[in-house]
């Protein structure tokens, strides 16, 4: 038997029928939608489970940033450290273990294949809970049930290689790393028109605001990464100086919007400017 470790990693995490916080759900796969009447993936997930009837699922996995890697030390988002722990919350992770491997599946949010690898990004890097799993891991958004289905399928055949996989991903959603940056920040420019609308009409915003963070840091995180992953742009733009590439990665980085949290806390109408008396 191969042994590897995201299973044990995964199966070991204690959900709210335990008294712990440190995910929503954590069971099989079946079990979870047979208690979910009105869960909007629903017909999704069925098709996955139809694929393996031994899937688990966790939901709404916790976690932090961690200030201890260099990379989050370099984007320097200092909102996302000041969040409550584990404010931070990965959607779903669908996971699986057989003789021969074990593997897992993330998603991030519908229309939002970027949230997706910085959910990835944030649980594989240096000292994070999958950081020795990070090669028997995907990432998909929940937008497509049969690109979904297709690479699943693929990903679970007993030699398929994560990485390859991925790139398969990447591929319908960008042509390389200038589109990607394109799209974090249309997405990030998106995520404050959102929610300078939608913080007007919450009375408790502490947890919209949390997530909010979240994505904005995500999408900070996927842009700097990739960049720095990149070895087409170390060779072509950076001229193989790693240091003109990690700069380059932090400025890309820096470009994309957010609003600030303490901004969040006070954002209210504007209020309209007063008739000069005549």
């Amino acid at each position: 038997m191969i042994l590897l470790a995201v299973f044990e990693h995964l199966a070991k995490v204690l959900d709210q029928r335990k008294e712990c916080n440190d995910c929503d759900f954590n069971g099989y796969l079946e079990d979870f939608l047979s208690i979910q009447e009105d869960f909007k993936y629903h017909d999704l997930f069925q098709a996955l489970l139809d694929i393996n009837s031994e899937f688990r699922i966790c939901v709404g996995l916790g976690f932090n940033v961690n200030k201890e890697v260099i990379s989050n030390q370099i984007i320097r988002y200092k909102d996302a450290s000041k969040l409550p722990d584990k404010a931070m919350r990965c959607p779903y992770i669908i996971y699986l273990s057989t003789d021969d491997y074990q593997k897992a599946v993330i998603f991030g949010e519908e229309k939002q294949y970027l949230l997706a690898k910085g959910y990835y990004y944030c649980l594989t890097e240096q000292y994070a809970m999958l950081e020795d799993s990070r090669n028997e891991i995907i990432a998909l958004s929940l937008d497509n049930p049969t690109l979904i289905t297709d690479k699943v399928q693929k990903f679970l055949l007993k030699d398929s290689r994560a990485g390859a996989v991925q790139r398969e991903i990447d591929s319908y959603y960008f042509h390389n790393i200038h589109e990607l940056i394109d799209i974090a920040f249309n997405s990030a420019s998106d995520l404050r028109d959102q929610a300078k609308e939608t913080l007007l009409t919450m009375e408790d915003r502490a947890d919209y605001i949390y997530q909010t963070i979240t994505k904005w840091y995500l999408l900070k995180k996927v842009v700097y990464v990739s960049y720095m992953m990149n070895k087409d742009v170390l060779r072509d733009e950076c001229e193989n100086e790693i240091k003109k590439q990690r700069y380059n990665a932090k400025i890309n980085s820096d470009k994309i919007p957010f609003m600030a949290l303490s901004e969040m806390w006070r954002f209210k109408a504007e209020e309209p400017a007063e008739t000069p008396a005549e």
